[in-house]
């Protein structure tokens, strides 16, 4: 399904905009998909921020100062599906189907227009097999990197079945990020604290 259409876009990151329901929004670290049809690419990235914007009418700014705004009248905009700005992470491709994915920056940016959609459960458990964008992610600048790589991994080990392939997965991420992280154990300990809080949370 079609999420939004890209509104900008360089090498290392871009922005779609969608008017979906709320229910529906991707959510902080999706892995999400789109295509540069002149390169016969499909692009990978992260979800690293979600910005609400106003209508076009500035009523959600008119409602927001509003003293007697009601719960009907609030409840009626958030209904018109307010426009939204996502930033994405590029942190992959494939350069035609059925051919590997490569974890890096594509060859060449989306382009404006191109439809985004959200990948399933195998298209993630696929994109993770491998944990090259790890780096990626760690490098990011204007990312909080360490936050989305953590929502990252939690959303892939929820592709996996319970026991021991999610195990497996769990216990390979934390050894990548022990290599990667080797030179900083504080940041290390951090995100391998938020990673531990967060499976907890999930199996509560």
């Amino acid at each position: 399904m079609i999420v939004g259409k890209v509104l900008r876009a360089n090498m290392r990151t871009f922005v779609f905009g969608t008017r979906i329901p709320e229910s529906d929004v991707p959510t902080f670290g999706a892995l999400v998909q789109t295509r540069n049809p002149y390169r016969q690419a499909t692009i990978y990235g992260l979800i690293y921020d979600i910005a609400l914007k106003d209508d076009e009418r500035g009523m959600v700014k008119l409602m927001s100062v509003a003293n007697d705004a009601r719960d009907e009248d609030i409840e009626w905009l958030r209904s018109q599906l307010v426009p939204l700005e996502v930033s994405v992470l590029c942190v992959g491709y494939q350069m035609h189907d059925g051919q590997p994915i490569r974890h890096g920056l594509p060859p060449q940016p989306p382009i404006a227009l191109h439809g985004i959609e959200c990948c399933e459960a195998p298209e993630i458990e696929a994109f993770t097999q491998q944990l090259d964008f790890f780096r990626l992610v760690l490098e990011a600048k204007d990312v909080p990197c360490d936050e989305l790589l953590a929502a990252t991994i939690r959303l892939a080990a929820g592709t996996r079945k319970k026991g021991t392939a999610r195990d497996t997965f769990a216990v390979a991420c934390g050894r990548e990020l022990a290599r990667l992280l080797s030179y900083d154990g504080a940041r290390l300990e951090g995100l391998l604290r938020r990673l531990q809080y967060e499976r907890n949370s999930h199996h509560g």
